[in-house]
């Protein structure tokens, strides 16, 4: 019964209805066999970019390109890190939650903020939150509302700097070694964003510890007939992915 409501469930809901619509239209509608044809192999994209183990095939090798940063690694004083830096991935603006209704970090951000909390803790070292506005909608600096989330955790703020000018990846890395001088830090995004975001920093003079969080695919988890079902997260994933990829490649071309 819970595998039937599953099933229900994704043909019911986006992208699955649309799957479904395309197919209906193209068998009941369509005369003409190069049309159906056409509308089917668009249906049969779409399903494919909503399953997981396509996302995962995408996703993983931008996750997996660098490793997880050791919990037993150490560095000696001379030669180590000199900071943690964050990236920012996004704000909630006027969350219903907030105290007087002000923005909140949307969860990737958090995610990030949280894991390099815990390794300015761990290796006693200043936090930089870099990160600007793309489009400026009324919303508050991301680097603001990141701060107030350390110094509920109990960052001092003598230890959190804020870069706040940058509007893409290199911009980070360009305005945080410029304003910060920092020549070794330990830097903190999502899994699927951190070879691009090493690449900018080390091509702007920054030598890299990558700490990447965030991850969006299950390990050692078998699929079964669940996960060939669209799903809107699954698809989610999948254009991260693809975002992804298409930044390194502007990148390369754009930032030789």
């Amino acid at each position: 019964m819970v595998i039937f409501s599953k099933i229900c469930t994704a043909l019911v809901l986006p992208p699955g209805c649309f799957i479904l619509g395309l197919v209906l239209f193209a068998v009941f509608f369509l005369r003409q066999a190069r049309n159906r044809i056409i509308v089917l192999c668009m249906a049969l994209g779409l399903h494919l970019f909503s399953i997981e183990p396509v996302k995962d095939l995408l996703l993983m090798p931008l996750e997996d390109a660098l490793p997880a940063l050791a919990r037993e690694s150490v560095f000696p004083g001379e030669g180590g890190p000199e900071a943690v830096v964050v990236l920012g991935g996004g704000l909630v603006q006027s969350s219903p939650e907030a105290e007087g209704g002000r923005d909140t970090l949307s969860a990737s951000t958090l995610k990030r903020v949280l894991s390099a909390k815990s390794l300015a803790d761990r290796f006693s070292l200043p936090i930089v939150f870099a990160g600007g506005k793309v489009f400026d909608y009324g919303q508050e600096d991301e680097a603001d509302v990141a701060s107030r989330v350390l110094a509920a955790l109990g960052l001092p703020p003598r230890r959190f700097f804020a870069e706040k000018e940058s509007r893409n990846t290199w911009e980070n890395a360009r305005n945080a070694a410029s304003l910060f001088g920092y020549r070794k830090v330990i830097l903190v995004t999502s899994a699927w964003h951190m070879r691009r975001s090493v690449s900018a920093f080390e091509e702007n003079g920054v030598s890299v510890i990558p700490a990447p969080t965030d991850y969006l695919c299950d390990r050692n988890s078998p699929y079964d007939i669940l996960s060939f079902l669209p799903s809107l997260g699954a698809l989610s994933g999948t254009y991260t992915a693809l975002h992804e990829y298409m930044g390194l490649l502007y990148y390369r071309l754009v930032y030789p």
